[in-house]
């Protein structure tokens, strides 16, 4: 992907007789940032001026690539593998790189070394040197790349002969597209030529350098602008909402205007909040309350010695043009059904996925159709798929909002609630992912991950792997919730998922607490691991649905004993112990039964409750994660604000319940890195997400949810360009940012959860 300034911003309003509602976020490949707020409008055009340069030329001379490998041995420090079929180890021998192959496999990148870590820019000249030998006469094809969509070549040489003799090669050229900052040097010695693949040898790779050679046509070095100063919902507030902003400001100016869009008519004016120190940004930020001003409209926030805020909508149900579409991510995510162009617009693609899948380390095939996609790539799991039903089913059970049947999903108009209709179809997926003794298979892939393609497209063999007492337990629970939800509509349906998940169950309670390894990943595989070691969290989550499902005290002794041996809590894929609490606590509160399990989880709730608020009160953002950001840190920031709404509904403070309507805030872009971080909606929003449809037709699924900022950003593209920004501004809009920009079924769910919540707060339905 090209590397681009945000030099100005392109804005088009549309004005509306009545409700104003957010509209999509949308940018070619190589124009200005450009966006649509709401949709329906009159247009305008609002330029900003250019930012201040904050980069100069490259130097003649410098070297962005030195690697002699005379003081290292055994695992290479920046060299690192890549396998497609083939099998080798990436070692340093004798002051050299050695690959050592011992199946070559079907492409000429089976077996790839990569190096990343540097960065070129447009118009300089390079000059690449490196020696290279090997075992046998062969072919090797090495390239300087583009990290990410098409992964192509920036300068390619292919059918390089080499042997037993080293051949020094030097090689000059020019970066003619635009500049890289986390491009990629790689060397590809997969199958090509004559090579039979099966033949073990080694490639020894030495002396690897770029230099730059020649600065006169070149241009700057790119650097990411700095995020938006005044932070706003960029959908906008509910008229009768609490209202706020954040910004970076710690001077003497602490009033701030709101201006209408249009006429720039100053319409409101407040004083901001004293500077706080912020673990998230690193800076003092002040906060503005404008929780008194109702009046509708487009506006926008102005404060003295800092650049406008982005437009934003007062107006009641602003989310009208996206929870739709964060529902509809889930249909566009579905395997094994065709999406016609009406249901999916640019995204249509036949069935994919339809053929068997080999249980590992078998001869046997058993059907794996169905089900959702779990993330950017085309891969599905039990674990996660359990996690984003359980929050479909909360948002049913809690929210008026949640019982529409015109979502817009293949089913909607039949009398079922869409977001069941959707859960169900992961459902029957589930259904095909156990074992006949109950056990679970963990996941289905294949053994690497998708090149860049529609899911029609990825035809390699689908493995299906070994059980694992995290998927058996996670898909025990979400069944036995099944059971109550699906009754009045499927009664035979429901049935099946509880018979399902009590022999799930019987599973667990032979294997469970024997097992302390959880998931890993066969040698051969390189797909999501979602490994996890400690199983008590699901065991005690299943414990707890089939008691409340089917009445049967054992299930309830067995979540006693769990609850002491003190499992996991949490609301994400690895720990879901709160998911089995939350409903055996408001069980509790509704039947007004006092027990010892009831006095340990509201002990636990107390103290969980306790930790969140001491977090809460000292950020500006409103979260509690104390700049610390893991990756998929949105999802953890929603997550909390469904906790938070939990709190409430168990304890009645009223506390935990204005804490949670800020989660949206956030999400939509309240934020430290200034994102709207749902793609499609608002004025800055992601649009290259790593998510490979996406990536394929050339612009972003709108409604996806991606991860967001990062401590440790763990791709290469974001650790180039983020190593200046402190934790909560630790995100970047580039599909080569796996750790920053992709997406997730489950981080999306928790999202919904809270749309619907909202919606049915103010009576829509």
């Amino acid at each position: 992907m090209k590397s681009k300034k945000l030099i100005s911003v392109l804005l088009v309003f549309v004005m509306t007789a009545g409700l104003l509602s957010a509209g999509a976020c949308n940018k070619a490949e190589n124009e200005e940032s450009s966006s649509v707020l709401p949709s329906e409008v009159a247009s305008e055009v609002v330029s900003e001026e250019p930012s201040e340069e904050k980069s100069n030329k490259p130097v003649v001379g410098t070297k962005i690539i030195d690697d002699n490998f005379d003081e290292e041995e055994g695992e290479p420090v920046n060299w690192r593998t890549y396998t497609n079929g083939g099998k080798y180890e990436l070692y340093v021998e004798n002051g050299e790189l050695v690959a050592d192959i011992s199946d070559a496999g079907n492409l000429e990148y089976s077996i790839q070394a990569y190096r990343d870590g540097f960065a070129m820019v447009k118009g300089c000249e390079y000059e690449v040197e490196f020696d290279i030998r090997s075992e046998i006469d062969r072919v090797i094809e090495w390239r300087i790349q583009l990290n990410g969509g098409d992964y192509h070549a920036y300068y390619l040489e292919t059918d390089m002969p080499i042997g037993p003799e080293t051949t020094h090669v030097q090689r000059k050229f020019s970066m003619g597209e635009g500049s890289d900052l986390a491009p990629r040097f790689c060397f590809n010695m997969g199958f090509q030529g004559e090579l039979d693949p099966s033949v073990a040898h080694k490639v020894y790779i030495d002396n690897i350098v770029i230099t730059v050679s020649d600065v006169a046509q070149a241009e700057e070095i790119p650097t990411l602008d700095d995020p938006v100063s005044i932070k706003t919902n960029q959908v906008g507030y509910e008229t009768n909402s609490d209202k706020y902003f954040v910004v970076k400001k710690d001077d003497k100016v602490t009033t701030f205007e709101i201006k209408d869009y249009k006429t720039n008519e100053v319409v409101y004016t407040g004083t901001m909040g004293e500077p706080v120190n912020s673990l998230t940004t690193g800076s003092p930020q002040r906060q503005g309350d404008f929780s008194d001003f109702k009046t509708p409209g487009i506006y926008y926030i102005s404060i003295e010695g800092v650049e406008d805020s982005y437009p934003f909508v007062i107006g009641d149900d602003i989310y009208a043009d996206s929870y739709k579409d964060v529902v509809r991510v889930l249909t566009l995510q579905r395997c094994g059904m065709e999406l016609d162009t009406k249901m999916a617009g640019d995204f249509a693609h036949p069935e994919c996925h339809m053929q068997k899948g080999i249980i590992y380390g078998t001869n046997t095939t058993i059907d794996v159709s169905g089900g959702w996609h779990d993330a950017g790539d085309y891969g599905k799991y039990v674990v996660p798929g359990a996690k984003t039903i359980a929050d479909l089913f909360l948002t049913y059970k809690e929210c008026e909002a949640s019982m529409s049947d015109n979502l817009d999903i293949p089913e909607s108009g039949n009398g079922v609630p869409d977001l069941l209709d959707e859960a169900r179809y992961e459902l029957e997926f589930f259904f095909k992912m156990q074992a006949a003794n109950g056990g679970v298979y963990h996941k289905v892939t294949g053994l690497d991950f998708p090149d860049v393609v529609m899911p029609e497209e990825e035809t390699q063999d689908l493995y299906v792997f070994p059980i694992s007492t995290t998927a058996t337990g996670d898909f025990a629970a979400v069944m036995a919730m099944a059971y109550d939800i699906y009754k009045p509509y499927d009664e035979a349906f429901a049935e099946k998922c509880l018979a399902a998940s009590k022999k799930a169950y019987e599973y667990m309670d032979k294997n469970a607490l024997n097992d302390k390894t959880g998931f890993k990943n066969p040698d051969d595989v390189n797909t999501g691991e979602y490994p996890d070691s400690n199983n008590k969290d699901e065991f005690f989550w299943a414990s707890v649905e089939l008691f409340l499902a089917t009445g049967d005290t054992k299930y309830e002794d067995k979540a006693l004993e769990l609850a002491n041996l003190k499992f996991n809590a949490g609301l994400g894929w690895a720990d879901v112990g709160t998911y089995g609490m939350y409903d055996y606590l408001m069980y509790a509160k509704e039947k007004k039964v006092t027990n010892d399990l009831s006095n340990i989880l509201t002990e636990k709730l107390n103290k969980m409750a306790e930790n969140e608020l001491s977090g809460l009160e000292s950020d500006v953002f409103f979260i509690s994660m104390r700049g610390n950001f893991p990756w998929g840190s949105n999802m953890t920031v929603a997550n909390n604000a469904m906790l938070y709404h939990m709190i409430y509904n168990i304890t009645g403070d009223e506390t935990f319940e204005y804490y949670s309507v800020h989660g949206l805030d956030y999400i939509y872009g309240i934020n430290a890195a200034g994102y709207c971080f749902v793609t499609g909606v608002g004025t800055l929003c992601p649009e290259h997400p790593h998510h490979r449809p996406s990536q394929a037709v050339g612009k972003a699924v709108p409604g996806m949810v991606v991860g967001g900022p990062n401590s440790k950003p763990e791709d290469s593209y974001a650790k180039a360009v983020l190593r200046d920004r402190l934790s909560g501004a630790r995100y970047v809009d580039n599909d080569a940012s796996y750790s920053t920009n992709e997406i997730t079924i489950y981080w999306n769910s928790p999202v919904i959860y809270l749309l619907f919540q909202e919606r049915s707060k103010y009576g829509v339905k």
